[in-house]
């Protein structure tokens, strides 16, 4: 089960966010529509992450179904199209990614997109990631649960292929919309 842009676009309609049809992923070169400045991939600027985007990545990996291949233009269209929409998005990610860092290093002395899928999985289990409390001004790991992990498990089950896995191969903001039962009708 391949994520595709498709998917992260899908994703992006259902959070009511415009389309991004045409922009670069996170890792390619973009043009700044203010200075008309070509920017080489990798160099932070505005939509674009930078090394976080491997943090990313690496969660997504550890949270999705095994048999879901994680891309990085799905990831990187998802991602660029919520930051573009809010920029203090962009703050919390990098806050989100550092508290990662952080809780990796102290289990295992390495940044967490170094880590093992076993000991990203068991990092995710041994700590109130994913159990404990999603609050978008709570503490560090709150913080990290409202704006990585519950807004990338969102990302995968509101798209077609993740919206498949429980039964709506057809999410809202998709022809159809929720409840479309592949003949045709509601």
């Amino acid at each position: 089960m391949k994520l595709t842009r498709r998917d992260a676009i899908g994703a992006l309609s259902t959070a009511g966010i415009a389309a991004v049809a045409g922009c670069e992923s996170l890792g390619g070169d973009r043009t700044d529509t203010e200075s008309g400045t070509k920017t080489a991939a990798g160099t932070p600027g505005d939509g674009e992450m930078g090394s976080d985007s491997g943090a990313m990545m690496a969660l997504a990996e550890a949270l999705y179904p095994s048999d879901a291949e994680v891309t990085e233009e799905y990831l990187g269209t998802y991602l660029y199209g919520r930051m573009v929409d809010e920029e203090s998005y962009r703050t919390e990610v990098q806050a989100g990614v550092d508290t990662l860092d952080r809780l990796a290093r102290d289990a295992h002395e390495s940044r967490f997109a170094e880590l093992s899928g076993g000991e990203r999985v068991g990092l995710i289990e041994d700590t109130d990631l994913r159990t404990g409390d999603s609050v978008p001004d709570g503490t560090d790991i709150q913080r990290a649960n409202y704006y990585l992990v519950d807004e990338l498990l969102f990302a995968f089950y509101a798209s077609p292929t993740g919206g498949e896995r429980v039964g709506n191969p057809n999410p809202r903001g998709w022809p159809g919309g929720y409840g479309y039962n592949g003949a045709g009708s509601p």
